[in-house]
């Protein structure tokens, strides 16, 4: 079975991705998923861009936001059959 390569993104389309990702809002990890980029190349991508243009890379969005999610409450049941 032949294994099927993409092809090279350039490194302005890198940095371009890496942006729209950090400033969507979602986890790196997520971003990736809905994009069809694996994870390990994104952050291939993030070093080799860091090191190069280090000024234009923002910060990892590590799921935290400004304004905190609510949080869900557990409510235990009991389950009783139908007689």
């Amino acid at each position: 079975m032949a294994g099927t390569r993409k092809t090279r993104v350039p490194m302005v389309e890198q940095i371009r991705l890496i942006n729209e990702c950090r400033q969507s809002g979602m986890t790196d990890a997520d971003w990736c998923r809905e994009n069809d980029i694996a994870v390990s190349t994104f952050y291939n991508w993030v070093s080799r861009c860091r090191k190069t243009a280090a000024d234009q890379i923002p910060a990892a969005n590590y799921g935290h936001l400004e304004v905190p999610r609510p949080k869900q409450d557990v409510v235990p049941i009991d389950i009783v059959p139908d007689h």
